[in-house]
């Protein structure tokens, strides 16, 4: 078996489970994180129907879903790790990937950005921009950046709020300040305006005026990691 299929593997099982977890959160949250733990392998239970055959239906449906959602994370999970390290961050930031996508499925079907899920992302990234790792940002720069993606949407909020009265949610802004602390300033900087290209790109697509904004900043995120491929973007980047 070639060392490229063996890295994949345990990347692709480890995607391949990011919407059975986010179906889990949907049962149980709001909950604190020791509750939430708790449920996460808590072993799913149907309500029941009318008869059993029903019932298998019902279930059999279900685990296809799951199954084929599994299939799709999991491909876009080894395609994440490969750009990750082609982009020049480090390999860490696969925990990026990982969790950001976790979020976006919950926030598509709750319309909410866990706590247990953005605090934990935030911690994460300072720690690992305060340890020698190539590919990482500086402490500074992880600072600068969740700075400015806590005050960014705070003054937008401040500007949309006479209009549009909770246009963000307080989940947004946390997740914003994870991704300052892993990407920086400018990085920060490049999801907040692809972000709300997606958004509006959503929008259209799905006819809708509002919706969750997770999606949007997992995507753009991913776009700005692939953009630093590029020499001049990285280039650009590095400026600051």
């Amino acid at each position: 078996m070639s060392p490229v299929l063996i890295a994949c593997l345990p990347i692709f099982c480890v995607s391949f489970f990011i919407p059975f977890i986010a179906r889990r959160f949907c049962k149980f949250f709001p909950a604190d994180a020791g509750t939430a733990l708790a449920r996460l392998v808590h072993i799913p239970r149907f309500a029941k129907p009318e008869s059993d055959e029903t019932r298998r239906k019902m279930r059999r449906k279900l685990w296809v879903k799951l199954f084929l959602a599994g299939l799709f994370w999991g491909v876009c999970g080894v395609t994440a790790s490969f750009l990750v390290v082609f982009s020049g961050y480090s390999p860490v930031y696969f925990i990026l990937f990982w969790m950001m996508a976790l979020m976006a499925c919950i926030d598509e079907k709750l319309r909410v950005l866990p706590d247990i899920l953005t605090i934990p992302l935030l911690i994460l990234g300072f720690y690992f921009s305060a340890r020698p790792l190539e590919g990482t940002i500086l402490p500074v720069s992880a600072a600068a950046g969740a700075l400015f993606g806590f005050v960014v949407p705070t003054i937008t909020a401040f500007i949309m709020t006479p209009f549009r009265p909770r246009a963000m949610g307080f989940g947004d802004f946390k997740l914003l300040c994870a991704i300052g602390a892993w990407l920086g300033l400018t990085g920060i900087a490049c999801v907040i305006f692809v972000s709300a290209i997606y958004f509006i790109v959503i929008a259209i697509l799905c006819h809708r005026r509002e919706g969750p904004y997770g999606l949007s900043l997992f995507l753009s995120t991913m776009t700005v990691i692939a953009l630093n491929n590029i020499p001049a973007v990285n280039e650009f980047m590095t400026m600051f």
